[in-house]
C-alpha cells in the first residue's frame, strides 16, 4: 500500500491531479491512498500525528507559505518520504533542490510528466523483500532471487536463481498484487515470470537466464511482448 498526500490550496488542481494519480494505477495491481490538503497547516499536523505519507506532491507558492521552506524543514526534521514539487513557475527549480525532491512539474500538469515521477517513484521504492505463506509458515524471499512462480497441481512453486524451490499457499492472482508494477509478467496463466532474467521473447516462449522456456498463451502473446519493451525502456531511463 501507498499512501499520497496532496498539498495544493487550488481546490480544482487538487481533484484533476487525483484523477491523473487514479488514471496512471488503473491498469496496475497496486494498492493506494490519496490524501488533500489545502494547506501546509493541515499536512503538517496529520505528519505530528503519524501519518504514514510515502511521497508528498507539494505546491510552492501558497498564500502566507513557501513549499519549498516548509520542505527544507521536513528534511530537517527527518522525514524521509519523496516530495514532488508542483508548481506555475519554473524559476524555482534550482532552490527547490535543497529539499531533495525526487521530481519538479509545472502547471499545467500533463500525465506523461506525471507518469515519469510516479515511474521514478515506484522503481526508488520497489521491496528487496517479499513475505508469503508456505506449509511451514511465513517465508521471506528477497525479489531478485525469484526466478518464476509456477502453478504445480494444488500449489504455487517460486524457482530460485540458486536452482531450489519453496511452496507457497495462494494463487497467481493474489500473489502479483503484492509485487512491485512492471516487475513481473505473467504469460501465461501458470506462469509469473521475473521479468530481470527475461532473455527473448520469441515463437510463444519465454527465455530466461537459465536457458529454460516458459510457454505463452497465443492470447497473450502481443501483450507480453509490449510488456518487455515498456520493461526495457524504463530499465534505461533510470541506468
Amino acid at each position: 500500500m501507498y499512501n499520497f498526500a496532496v498539498c495544493d490550496d487550488d481546490t480544482d488542481f487538487r481533484i484533476s491531479l487525483e484523477e491523473l494519480l487514479k488514471d496512471f494505477f488503473s491498469n496496475r495491481t497496486l494498492e493506494y491512498s490519496i490524501t488533500s490538503f489545502d494547506n501546509i497547516i493541515e499536512l503538517d499536523a496529520a505528519l505530528k500525528k503519524g501519518a504514514p505519507y510515502d511521497l508528498v506532491f507539494l505546491d510552492i507558492m501558497f498564500k502566507d507559505e513557501n513549499g519549498i521552506d516548509y520542505a527544507k524543514q521536513l528534511r530537517s526534521r527527518n522525514y524521509k518520504f519523496d516530495i514532488i514539487f508542483i508548481t506555475t513557475c519554473k524559476e524555482y527549480a534550482v532552490e527547490s533542490f535543497d529539499a531533495s525532491p525526487l521530481y519538479y512539474i509545472v502547471k499545467p500538469v500533463k500525465q506523461e510528466k506525471l507518469s515519469v515521477a510516479l515511474e521514478r517513484f515506484l522503481e526508488k521504492n520497489k521491496p528487496s523483500y517479499i513475505c508469503f505463506n508456505s506449509l511451514g509458515g511465513t517465508i521471506k524471499i528477497k525479489l531478485s532471487d525469484i526466478l518464476y512462480f509456477e502453478i504445480y497441481g494444488h500449489r504455487v512453486v517460486i524457482h530460485k536463481i540458486d536452482g531450489t524451490q519453496s511452496d507457497i499457499r495462494g494463487t497467481l492472482k493474489d500473489i502479483e498484487t503484492q509485487l512491485p508494477p512492471a516487475m513481473f509478467i505473467r504469460p501465461h496463466r501458470s506462469y509469473l515470470v521475473n521479468t530481470a532474467f527475461i532473455n527473448e521473447i520469441a515463437h510463444y516462449n519465454v527465455k530466461i537466464s537459465n536457458g529454460e522456456l516458459i510457454p505463452v498463451s497465443r492470447s497473450l502473446y502481443n501483450k507480453i511482448q509490449l510488456e518487455f519493451v515498456d520493461y526495457l525502456a524504463k530499465k534505461e531511463l533510470f541506468i
